[in-house]
């Protein structure tokens, strides 16, 4: 599976929106939008999905698990 990284991406890799560390591409986390607004992509890595580690959405300030 060949998956294609925009300019951006590829110069500012994401972050953990729990603990804010950098994402390995091939890191087995969780990417989606805010389930409150939709308007915010939330990038989770996988230790903080499997301890459950909160989360904000910066834009509408909702908080998830």
């Amino acid at each position: 599976m060949s998956m294609r990284l925009s300019l951006r991406e590829e110069v500012e890799p994401p972050l953990c929106s729990s603990c804010g560390k950098i994402m390995h591409p091939r890191e087995k986390g969780a990417i989606f939008n805010c389930p409150n607004c939709g308007e915010v992509t939330i990038y989770r890595d996988m230790y903080c999905r499997l301890q459950g580690v909160e989360y904000v959405c910066p834009k509408c300030g909702f908080v998830g698990p």
